[in-house]
Formats: C-alpha cells, sequence, structure tokens
C-alpha cells in the first residue's frame, strides 16, 4: 500500500510540475501566434514591393538568397503559427481534464477520509 502512494504522490507532484509549467507553454503559444503572422506579412511585403524584383535581377546571387530566404521564412512561420494555435488548443483541453481529475481525486479523498471518520466514531461509541 506504501508503494502505490508513493506511486501516486509521485504522479501528483508531475502533473502539478506540468500546471506549473502551463503559464510559460502559453506564452510560447501565444508568441507564435502572434509573431508568425507578422514575420509573413513582412515576408509577403517585400516579395510584392516593386524595388524587390529589381534588386534580384541586379544582384543575382544575393537575390536568389533573399528569395530562399524569404521563402523559408513564410513556410516556418506558418509552420510556427499552426503549432502555436494546436498547442494552445491542447493546453486548454489537458487544463480541463486536470480540473476534471482533481476535482474527482479531492472528491474520492473526502470520502474515504467521512467514511474513515465515521468507522472510527462507531467503534469509539462501541467501546464506551
Amino acid at each position: 500500500m506504501n508503494e502505490r502512494n508513493n506511486i501516486l504522490n509521485i504522479i501528483d507532484s508531475f502533473i502539478e510540475q506540468i500546471t506549473k509549467i502551463r503559464r510559460f507553454f502559453i506564452g510560447v503559444s501565444i508568441s507564435s501566434i502572434i509573431l508568425a503572422p507578422i514575420a509573413i506579412s513582412l515576408a509577403l511585403y517585400l516579395f510584392t514591393h516593386p524595388s524587390f524584383f529589381r534588386i534580384v535581377e541586379a544582384e543575382r546571387e544575393f537575390g536568389f538568397g533573399l528569395v530562399v530566404l524569404l521563402t523559408a521564412v513564410i513556410i516556418i512561420s506558418s509552420i510556427l503559427f499552426v503549432t502555436g494555435i494546436l498547442q494552445y488548443r491542447q493546453i486548454g483541453l489537458w487544463h480541463k481534464k486536470y480540473e476534471s481529475y482533481k476535482k474527482e481525486k479531492d472528491d474520492v479523498e473526502q470520502y474515504i477520509s467521512n467514511k474513515f471518520k465515521n468507522y472510527i466514531d462507531e467503534e469509539d461509541a462501541n467501546k464506551g
């Protein structure tokens, strides 16, 4: 029984640590949701700017590198944006499940405590 309690305590402490880290994860998600569209819009602005094509034509190697870099920014920022949204949703779902688990755990502990208290009260009444 003691080993089972230790395992449950370890799991509870692990879950508590994850809950504390949750704010950091939310911050990362929100920053990717905010910063990724900014990076995408800046890259698209540069692509659509009339001077961009003149630079690409005049500076062939630099222009090619710039096109590759801006394309990578758009692709990576799109991935970060989608990942940020998915992570934010997942954290929200996990938090709801955790709150439900915590409530059930507290209810079970309260039930066991009341049951044990009633059992002790009955034994005290029988002894007296």
